[in-house]
């Protein structure tokens, strides 16, 4: 039975699924999706950080376009032979104090209700395992560069204002897609700002770049992570298929070509894949189911 969504994630769901049924070229902006965002705002971002069990890769820290390294503020305690570790939060507190942007990774980890969202949202897709993250960003200081991504994002703006500008679309690559400089970027296509419940579908290689034009902003991205067998994946599987198969002695280069192309087009081969692709679909389904529970514990609520 499929978990019941709070409100705003269902109108955002709503957004998202027209955005599939029918894929823009490059992206779709959808102004007020939510009438007032309730589901995440900044004191529950501060709760999340506040955790003393927050570890430094949960988060990603900038300021003044520099990665901040959190080992400094990296402590341990040792108790019976274990170190448990934490983080010295106010190191984290004195960079937010100067307008440091943050990242908090791993949301749908955090909040079972973000988590049965993108339950959801992995079912639309072939094989997919999404992921959702919040950026919190001050005036002049934005967590990223310039960039595209390689795979399509759903964002969702909760608190304050975030302008975007669009690029024109670039061949969708796993290498030279982040920090591009202007002259990579080109000129701006579309410059949007986004408001309290405003939600934005980009697809994988269009370069944006972000500014915060308010004393702060909050949003939610979700990246939606095509797990599909990739060409690595795929020519491992053949390579070692060819090692049982390979081209008579002494062919010639194209023959060699021919009967590797050969396997990769074997009805056999792609019916191996394709229950690959499943199986891998099946266990993503599983860990979501799991994930939701990482934050399950009800039964010491009965001793009260």
């Amino acid at each position: 039975m499929k978990q019941k969504l709070h409100k705003d994630l269902d109108d955002l769901l709503k957004f998202f699924l027209k955005q599939r049924q029918n894929p823009p070229a490059e992206y779709t902006y959808g102004a007020g999706v939510v009438s007032r965002p309730e589901i995440f705002s900044v004191k529950d971002l501060q709760n999340h950080l506040n955790n003393p069990l927050l570890q430094p890769e949960w988060l990603v820290m900038v300021a003044g376009g520099k990665l901040l390294s959190l080992e400094p503020a990296c402590l341990y305690k040792r108790v019976q032979k274990k170190e448990l570790n934490f983080i010295d939060k106010s190191y984290i507190n004195q960079h937010l104090a100067k307008g440091a942007a943050v990242v908090l990774e791993g949301l749908d980890i955090l909040d079972p209700r973000i988590n049965a969202l993108l339950a959801r949202i992995d079912e639309s897709f072939p094989c997919e395992m999404s992921n959702c993250v919040a950026f919190f960003s001050q005036r002049e200081n934005e967590a990223y560069q310039g960039h595209c991504d390689t795979d399509d994002v759903l964002v969702f703006q909760l608190e304050g204002r975030k302008t975007w500008q669009l690029f024109a679309a670039q061949q969708r690559r796993y290498l030279g897609a982040a920090d591009q400089s202007d002259e990579q970027l080109g000129p701006v296509k579309k410059e949007i700002t986004m408001r309290p419940g405003d939600a934005l579908y980009v697809r994988a290689g269009v370069p944006h770049r972000c500014l915060t034009p308010g004393d702060y902003s909050l949003h939610l991205s979700i990246d939606l992570g095509d797990r599909t067998p990739n060409v690595e994946q795929i020519t491992a599987q053949a390579d070692q298929r060819y090692l049982y198969a390979t081209a008579p002695v002494y062919s010639p280069l194209s023959q060699v070509i021919d009967k590797y192309v050969d396997i990769l087009r074997s009805p056999d081969f792609q019916a191996g894949l394709t229950a690959e692709t499943e199986t891998k679909r099946n266990s993503i389904r599983q860990f979501r189911q799991q994930m939701g529970r990482a934050s399950g514990i009800n039964y010491l609520s009965k001793l009260k």
